[in-house]
């Protein structure tokens, strides 16, 4: 056992280091290996990158007024002696105020944080920030240096808003999208305004759509907007068209949806030639095959039979929809292939069959008027014919009842599942030539006959197939896949930049009510009496209650929408009118969905808008430069640091230098990796953590230093080298516990009362103590321990740079 365990250590201890390494790699050195492995990388603040940073003041005025008002009518009523129920009332109402004003900076937060990540935004930092008595945000967002679309996205009040199902278009409905539009026109031609101005202050209308500049190609142009081809630059004009968008089917599918509208449209550039990145697997393999030389194949709806080669029908097989894959296809050839559509293969057989019907049976014609009894006796007579060698198309004729029995009772070939359960597991069961004993179904009675039994059918596919030859044909098919999924396939076309508002003509599936946030009173979580489940319960004022249960009322069997900040949080469905200004919102899962829905409903209600105090942009040149300078600054301090190891300590230096080439690579893996190694947060990095890093760089041979200095003091004494080398140590861990437990307490209070770039700073450094702590004493020390038995160790001058004392004389 303990020597399987000597041996498993280095083997185990070899995969880690392999992976650590493996995660420390570039980007663009790891392209080929899977997306999971590819996905640790590093994570840029906005001076590092470029970007946009606001600070968004919080009002809370309207909660401090909110909660004077409700402590002075609290009073009023204990002074005119008002029941305790209306006290309570007013009392929880200003509980719930008090509790949102204790979390409104963390629940603004929250609403800005999906803002930011519907942006493309995945860096982003909200860092809360106090000014005296004003609470502020700051948001940073890397990469994003359209300061107005920031603004706009994630500025936008937050409202609390409740909508009513609205999916069918009416007459009235179209006019008044049409009046918009016509409107819209007009003040751009007669008012003097511009296209992105209306197109801004109409943006975030329900059912309109504003898009600036957007390159188009000329088969990529929306239905409508043909024309705006050869339009002149800088004219509006109004088009009727349509654009479409996907969605979900009931079987989860994604498909794709027409939605028919108005378009105001300009073009903002003359037309260009630039590369066009090509997306769809079909004409990329065609352009390839050109410029190659290749053989290109489209396949639709080809059976996966014997008529396939077997490797591209095994390929196909182990494929979803929308997949590429390569396969090889004997020594000097190759495909590289795109499945559209695959069909899994269905059971399949063909039968014939005698139906004998009966009066009351589905589908019966007037001409059938035997009883239920009569027909069975008929069909039983009929099975002992057949038994006795009738022939089964003859009697079909005679007797059946079904249109099918003018052609000998055939019903051709058939899938499972096209007819009723009855006759299927009858028909299915049978041999090929086997008869049925009478079959009951709603139709009456059925004789089946099998005339080919059951089987299989081959899978069908519809795929293209790009074929290579020769001997490098598999390496071909790679790299022209991997240029496919790196968007390297283009080609030159024409492209126009066109500016568009678009009015949608379909009903968004949600309209506006006059119902809002500032009827809101509360939403509280709370356990239902009969199933014990979590259930969230809403409260409005008195006009709000009166406005909700009109709501209710012409909504029984429908859904109505919740909005927060303009994002749906919740669409309960309307059971029943609700009266009196309260209501429960059933279904989550469990108390933490519950919660989250009722802090989302609450921070809709909060009276406390947002505000823009400041803002600063980073340009991306800028931030690229910052990052520049500071790898530079870290690669040098890295290497004066081991020339000078090296020279004073000599070949501990090396070992010093040794383990703090594996400081650098633990450091660059836990910058990569999120926190805790499993939640979903990652050390965002900033100038100033660099300044920690680069610090922490100078500091991380500080333990060595105090430990070699001891040691070469032992060696001085005339001790062994594997003595001296355990008694520095000791006696330099003390210093080196104390120094860096001082060091880390400063980060620590750093982190805690630091802005966010302080805070970047502290942690950091943090970070790189604790790393140099750990390599200073465990990955040195063994090392060291590892070399101090070798011959070389003997001599202390080459060893440690020190000329032990002599033997004291006799």
């Amino acid at each position: 056992m303990e020597s399987n365990r000597r041996y498993l250590w280095p083997v185990f201890t070899g995969v880690i280091g392999l992976l650590l390494l493996f995660i420390a790699l570039p980007d663009g050195a790891k392209l080929w290996a899977p997306a999971f492995l590819r996905a640790p990388t590093f994570h840029f603040g906005l001076d590092l990158v470029g970007g946009t940073q606001l600070d968004f003041r919080v009002s809370e005025q309207e909660m401090n007024d909110q909660v004077a008002r409700l402590e002075t009518e609290i009073a009023q009523l204990k002074d005119q002696g008002a029941g305790s129920d209306k006290i309570g009332i007013l009392e929880n109402q200003l509980y719930s105020t008090k509790q949102q004003q204790a979390t409104v900076v963390e629940s603004i937060r929250t609403v800005l944080e999906r803002r930011i990540n519907a942006l493309g935004v995945s860096e982003a930092v909200i860092t809360p920030s106090y000014m005296g008595d004003e609470r502020h945000l700051l948001v940073e967002c890397p990469g994003v240096v359209d300061t107005q679309e920031c603004i706009r996205t994630v500025g936008k009040t937050i409202q609390l808003e409740f909508k009513e199902e609205f999916t069918e278009p009416t007459a009235e409905f179209e006019q008044s999208v049409r009046d918009r539009a016509n409107a819209a026109l007009r003040r751009i031609t007669v008012s003097g305004a511009t296209l992105p101005l209306v197109g801004e202050d109409l943006g975030s209308t329900l059912g309109v759509a504003y898009s600036d500049t957007q390159w188009f190609f000329r088969k990529d142009l929306p239905k409508g907007l043909e024309d705006l081809w050869t339009a002149p630059v800088g004219k509006v004009l109004k088009r009727e068209g349509s654009i479409t968008v996907p969605q979900q089917d009931e079987n989860g599918q994604t498909t794709e949806k027409v939605i028919p509208g108005i378009f105001l449209a300009e073009a903002v550039r003359p037309r260009t030639q630039t590369g066009h990145l090509i997306q769809e697997a079909p004409t990329a393999f065609a352009i390839l095959a050109k410029e190659q030389k290749l053989t290109y194949t489209p396949h639709t709806d080809v059976p996966l039979d014997a008529k396939v080669e077997p490797l591209i029908a095994g390929t196909l097989q182990s494929m979803t929809p929308g997949d590429l894959k390569t396969v090889s296809i004997g020594a000097d050839a190759a495909a590289l292939l795109f499945l559209r559509v695959r069909t899994p293969g269905q059971d399949q057989m063909a039968a014939s069959h005698i139906l004998i019907s009966f009066k009351g049976a589905a589908a019966v014609g007037d001409s059938v008027t035997r009883t239920k009894e009569e027909a069975l006796a008929l069909a039983k007579d009929l099975k002992i014919e057949l038994d006795n060698g009738a022939d089964f198309a003859t009697l079909a004729r005679q007797y059946s009842d079904d249109g099918s029995g003018k052609s000998g009772g055939s019903l051709g070939t058939f899938v499972r599942g096209a007819m009723v359960a009855p006759f299927e597991d009858a028909a299915f069961a049978l041999p090929q030539g086997g008869i049925s004993d009478p079959v009951e179904t709603q139709f009456g009675y059925h004789i089946i006959r099998a005339d080919r039994a059951a089987s299989r059918s081959f899978d069908t596919a519809s795929y293209d197939e790009l074929r290579f030859t020769g001997a490098d044909a598999k390496t071909r098919a790679d790299t022209a896949m991997a240029d496919l999924q790196a968007g390297k396939v283009q080609q030159i076309e024409d492209a126009v930049a066109l500016r568009t508002l678009f009015f949608s003509l379909l009903p968004t599936g949600w309209k506006d009510t006059t119902l809002t946030g500032k009827h809101f009173r509360s939403a509280g979580v709370t356990l239902d009496q009969t199933t014990n489940l979590p259930i969230v319960q809403i409260a409005f004022d008195d006009e709000g209650a009166k406005l909700f249960q009109e709501l209710t009322k012409k909504n029984v069997g429908k859904r109505i929408a919740i909005f927060v900040g303009g994002d749906l949080v919740s669409a309960p469905t309307v059971q029943t009118e609700i009266a009196g200004g309260t209501a429960i919102i059933t279904g989550s899962g469990n108390f933490d969905e519950a919660q989250k829905l009722a802090q989302d409903l609450n921070t809709g209600a909060i009276p406390a808008p947002i505000y823009l105090a400041g803002q600063h942009t980073i340009e991306a040149t800028l931030g690229g430069e910052a990052l520049r300078t500071s790898l530079e600054a870290a690669l040098i301090g890295i290497v004066i640091l081991m020339l000078y190891m090296i020279v004073l300590y000599r070949f501990l230096g090396i070992l010093a230098d040794v383990a703090l080439m594996g400081y650098a690579l633990l450091f660059v893996v836990i910058l990569k990796l999120p926190l805790f190694f499993f939640s979903s947060q990652y050390i965002v990095l900033t100038l100033a953590g660099m300044a920690g890093i680069i610090l922490s760089i100078g500091m991380a041979v500080d333990a060595n230093v105090l430990i070699f200095e001891r040691i070469k003091e032992e060696l001085r004494k005339g001790k062994l080298v594997t003595t001296a080398v355990e008694v520095g140590f000791k006696r330099a861990w003390p210093s080196i516990r104390d120094g860096n437990a001082s060091t880390l307490l400063t980060c620590a209070i750093l982190f805690v009362i630091g802005t966010s770039i302080v805070r970047g700073f502290s942690i950091t450094l943090g970070m790189g103590v604790l790393m140099s702590m750990f390599t200073a004493i465990t990955v040195t020390r063994w090392l060291i321990r590892k070399t101090a038995h070798l011959n070389f160790a003997r001599n202390s001058r080459l060893l440690v740079g020190v000329k032990t004392s002599p033997p004291p004389a006799v």
